[in-house]
């Protein structure tokens, strides 16, 4: 499963590109946070996750994913990475593709809505070894 995924954005719209993602996940159903430079981005019902796993409607799995920014001289990233991996075996299988088709989603979504607001300039996936 990939682990993190990369945006960079132009610096001097940081937090637009910030705002945009907040708003983009908002609008497919998840709870945003915002901690300082973080976003924390929630989804389902953790407890039947756990105690159900795959028997759990995909629409209430628990999901939850970080937006983290790093600047970095004159260029920023947005880092979107899984966050709260307690419920990482549930669901076998079935679980994780599920999980693995939830991030293809919202990483094409926040993609989208980037590139839509003009602020994307690049975008890296890194998968784990």
């Amino acid at each position: 499963m990939d682990a993190t995924t990369e945006f960079a954005v132009h610096t001097g719209d940081r937090c637009t590109a910030m705002e945009v993602a907040s708003a983009a996940l908002r609008r497919t159903g998840h709870q945003v946070e915002s901690t300082g430079g973080t976003l924390t981005a929630t989804t389902g019902n953790r407890v039947l996750t756990i105690l159900l796993g795959a028997l759990v409607h995909p629409s209430r799995e628990f999901r939850r994913y970080e937006l983290s920014t790093t600047v970095t001289g004159t260029s920023t990233t947005i880092t979107l990475r899984h966050a709260g991996h307690g419920t990482a075996v549930s669901g076998g299988g079935i679980g994780a593709d599920r999980r693995q088709s939830a991030w293809r989603q919202v990483n094409a979504t926040l993609e989208r809505a980037l590139r839509s607001a003009g602020v994307l300039v690049a975008r890296t996936e890194h998968r784990p070894f």
